[in-house]
């Protein structure tokens, strides 16, 4: 959801949670004798959940763009929001100032692709018309040597702070490091698009327009609570903010205070960003604080069923520990009942990694694959105790989005399941691609790239097929192990 030619990403979009009650009437008159930083950030939640009761009407509008600001700012009001702020956010903003007649979904292009900046699929993308393997490619974009230096320093520069909101929060300092150095670069590049024209330009404009829509309210209200100025709320392309690049819901729901001066500052207060970033990803992505870790290097056994492993496939770490996987640098893998899940990012031939429960979360953040991965080697490399050791396989092209929508076609007819060719390939896609390399022979591990499309095609790509195994009894134990033995022999 970026632009391309942007070199750094903001928060994934934030799906705002419902149905509390309105704010006191006493509340509400606060707001309009004085505005300012008034209430709690429990006021501005119950305030805010209770306006999204009324957003329907403004994201189904269908009218000009003027009506939907109008119809803006009368639920802006219904919402508790003062008119001199709606009218100071929305008053002057027409077609040709916010660039409404220049936005367009043309040639089929989605949302996500337009305004990759909101989920970090910049380098997705680019790693993707590239056509390289997109895990591989996007480390190799984000997490620089120039990044992890920096990274060092500043969880040496900041390590009082980090060490009051590790023990308040219990997240570990280097991961919210790395998460300040994907999010913004250590709070170096933040966006310089207006964030109140920028969601009303997407309310009105996108293909999610309920969500944006929601958010531009509350963009509004933040500003009429005084948490932030109209003037000095600048963000991303898609309307993230701050160094933590939160979309105004994520702000009203989990930005925090932590030095006590009365504001909740993710633009310049390094104590507010950082402790911010530590209140989500314990409220709202769930951090097992007895794993830490979210992703480990692992060397899988030869006995180890292959058409088991996969991100969607969770399983307790302990069966994992049981099933023979082990640490590639040596070392011990928790005990624990949490589940995790074994990725082979670029089929058999490649790395294999342990993704825990923390990784899941660092997806809450952000639901990219690629980016949970590039958090959390930024995490361990500022840590200095990971790299990954075995090397990706050459030649592992990724599919484009209409290939991918073509294989799922492909496997619906051929009988793997009845998938939506959408493009995407999420968990019904994924084990339908493992249950064809099972039966045709491959090492199911349910990895797309062009071999594979080939593959399904029934064309013969150059050197064969990466994963290719023996006939299709061929995936007992055994012939597992002899499968990954001949792939890593290659």
């Amino acid at each position: 959801m970026l632009f391309l030619h942007r070199a750094h990403r903001t928060a994934g979009w934030r799906r705002p949670v419902r149905n509390l009650a309105l704010l006191s009437v006493a509340g509400g008159m606060l707001a309009a004798c004085g505005g300012g930083n008034w209430g709690s950030g429990k006021d501005a939640s119950a305030q805010y959940r209770a306006c999204l009761n009324k957003v329907s009407a403004l994201y189904r509008y269908s009218g000009s763009f003027d009506g939907y600001l109008r119809q803006a700012k009368k639920i802006g009001r219904r919402c508790g929001i003062r008119s001199s702020t709606l009218h100071a956010g929305l008053g002057r903003l027409n077609n040709r100032n916010v660039g409404v007649s220049d936005y367009a979904e043309a040639d089929g292009i989605e949302l996500r692709e337009q305004i990759a900046d909101a989920t970090g699929a910049d380098g997705v993308l680019l790693a993707r018309r590239r056509g390289g393997n997109a895990v591989r490619d996007y480390l190799d974009y984000r997490v620089t040597p120039d990044l992890v230096r920096k990274g060092r320093s500043m969880r040496k520069r900041y390590r009082r702070l980090l060490r009051q909101i590790e023990r308040r929060y219990r997240v570990p300092a280097h991961y919210l490091v790395a998460f300040w150095g994907i999010e913004s670069r250590y709070g170096a590049v933040t966006g310089r698009h207006r964030v109140v024209p920028t969601l009303a330009k997407l309310g009105y404009r996108s293909n999610r327009r309920r969500f944006f829509s929601s958010e531009l309210l509350g963009a509004l209200m933040i500003a009429d609570r005084g948490f932030a100025r109209l003037s000095r709320m600048y963000g991303s392309a898609a309307g993230a903010m701050g160094q933590t690049q939160f979309m105004p819901s994520a702000y009203i729901y989990y930005a925090v205070d932590h030095n006590g001066d009365g504001r909740r500052d993710i633009w310049r207060s390094k104590a507010d960003v950082l402790a911010s970033m530590a209140n989500y990803n314990i409220k709202r992505g769930g951090w097992d604080t007895r794993i830490n870790s979210a992703v480990y290097e692992v060397r899988l056994p030869r006995r180890l069923r292959i058409i088991r492993t996969g991100f969607y496939n969770q399983r307790p770490l302990n069966y994992w520990r049981r099933a023979g996987v082990r640490r590639i640098d040596g070392g011990a893998l928790p005990r624990s009942r949490e589940t995790a899940s074994v990725f082979l990012p670029a089929g058999c031939r490649g790395p294999a990694f342990l993704l825990t429960r923390n990784f899941r979360a660092i997806m809450r953040y952000n639901n990219l694959i690629e980016y949970a991965f590039a958090v959390a080697v930024l995490a361990e490399k500022i840590e200095n105790r990971f790299r990954i050791r075995k090397a990706w396989p050459r030649h592992d092209y990724a599919l484009s989005k209409s290939e991918r929508a073509d294989l799922q076609r492909r496997l619906t007819r051929m009988g793997y399941g009845r998938l939506r060719a959408d493009g995407i390939l999420g968990m019904n896609s994924r084990r339908a691609i493992q249950r064809y390399q099972a039966r045709k022979g491959l090492c199911p591990s349910g990895h797309a790239n062009t071999r594979l499309y080939n593959h399904v095609r029934g064309r013969r790509s150059g050197g064969g097929y990466a994963d290719s195994g023996g006939g299709p009894q061929a995936f007992g134990p055994q012939a597992v192990g002899r499968v990954v033995e001949r792939a890593e022999a290659q």
